[in-house]
């Protein structure tokens, strides 16, 4: 069935007509790492991280049927300010690792592509890894028997498994965690906890190798401040990449405003944007957002931007990677929220 209507969608110009009918909308696209296959590297994470190459490719299709511009020039569309370009394509970088100064930019420059970088501060400061990053190394440099893992009650066990079915399970963990604890301190806690028995178990963590590391280490200040003078927009993440629904008031607005001015004093320019982390907003987060000065805030929630839409909750879709570029134009045409095909893939 599938098939049959991948075949139909091609035959009937679909991904034009919908280009036609919504070239008034901004498009905003979500990356997080891009990274090569480093074959000097100790370990591959299980997330994967897009190529340079394939972002090289997918930016060329994307090219010939979008206009890029920046998040500036999108606010200023959505508010009414501006009129819209025909088929504006916005790119944004949640979470600031290394790789998107040293791998992403360049193919970014190529194709003069503006960018947004979304940083978390702290971990700009310490040079720490993400909590996620630290337990996918920590799971792969432990022994097999340290794999069978107890989280909230429930038993996860990763021994003896290929890597796609430790990186599912894995993502099984994840979740399972994530979703059972919506206090943010809570959950780091428990993955602190599960990282710490793993390198315990292994002997090492992703501290013994953060500083050389090719995929998971952020970028420094003086990376992000030669971004910020190259016309890339460094906007922020919180302080801590914490989800913001599970937090107090008061301590969101600490995060707002703590990240920003950490970001104009180190970059010596404005910080006007925000991404949510873990995309968690609700109508009060996204208040705060506003008042703390911002001039946009982008989720996770897959969609394109119109006219007038709220600036606190513009939506992105995650940046297609296939080969194929019809499939990558309907990833982000605007195909999969249309109701009748909602409807269509509920059934499937």
């Amino acid at each position: 069935m599938r098939r049959l209507l991948g075949i139909l969608l091609r035959i009937t110009f679909v991904t034009h007509i919908l280009r036609f009918l919504n070239r008034r909308k901004i498009t905003i696209l979500m990356l997080h790492g891009v990274a090569a296959e480093h074959a000097d590297a100790d370990w591959h994470p299980l997330w994967p991280r897009l190529t340079p190459q394939r972002l090289d490719t997918v930016l060329g299709q994307l090219a010939e049927h979008y206009e890029f511009i920046s998040i500036d020039a999108a606010v200023d569309v959505i508010s009414g300010r501006k009129p819209p370009p025909r088929n504006g394509l916005v790119l944004t970088f949640d979470d600031g690792y290394r790789n998107n100064v040293t791998e992403a930019l360049p193919v970014l420059e190529k194709h003069g592509v503006p960018a947004a970088f979304y940083i978390a501060t702290g971990f700009v400061e310490t040079g720490e890894s993400y909590w996620i990053d630290r337990l996918d190394f920590a799971l792969q440099q432990a022994p097999e028997e340290a794999r069978l893992i107890e989280a909230l009650g429930k038993t996860y066990d990763l021994r003896n498994l290929d890597r796609s079915a430790l990186a599912g399970g894995y993502k099984r963990m994840r979740l399972g965690v994530k979703n059972s604890v919506p206090d943010d301190e809570q959950m780091l806690a428990e993955f602190d906890r599960i990282s710490t028995a793993l390198e315990r178990a292994a002997g090492t963590s992703i501290k013994d190798v953060i500083d050389v590391d090719p995929y998971v280490a952020v970028a420094t200040w003086e990376q992000l401040s030669g971004c910020a003078a190259s016309g890339v927009e460094i906007g922020s993440h919180t302080v801590n990449h914490c989800r913001l629904t599970g937090i107090r008031h008061d301590e969101v607005a600490r995060q707002l405003a703590e990240s920003k001015s950490q970001i104009e004093q180190r970059i010596d320019g404005p910080c006007r944007h925000f991404c949510y982390p873990n995309g968690d907003h609700d109508e009060s987060v996204a208040t705060l957002v506003d008042e703390a000065g911002y001039s946009s805030a982008v989720t996770t929630d897959n969609g394109l931007n119109s006219v007038g839409d709220d600036l606190m909750t513009l939506r992105r879709y995650p940046m297609p990677s296939n080969s194929d570029a019809f499939s990558n134009l309907l990833a982000v045409s605007g195909f999969a929220e249309l109701p009748v095909v909602r409807s269509i893939l509920g059934r499937l």
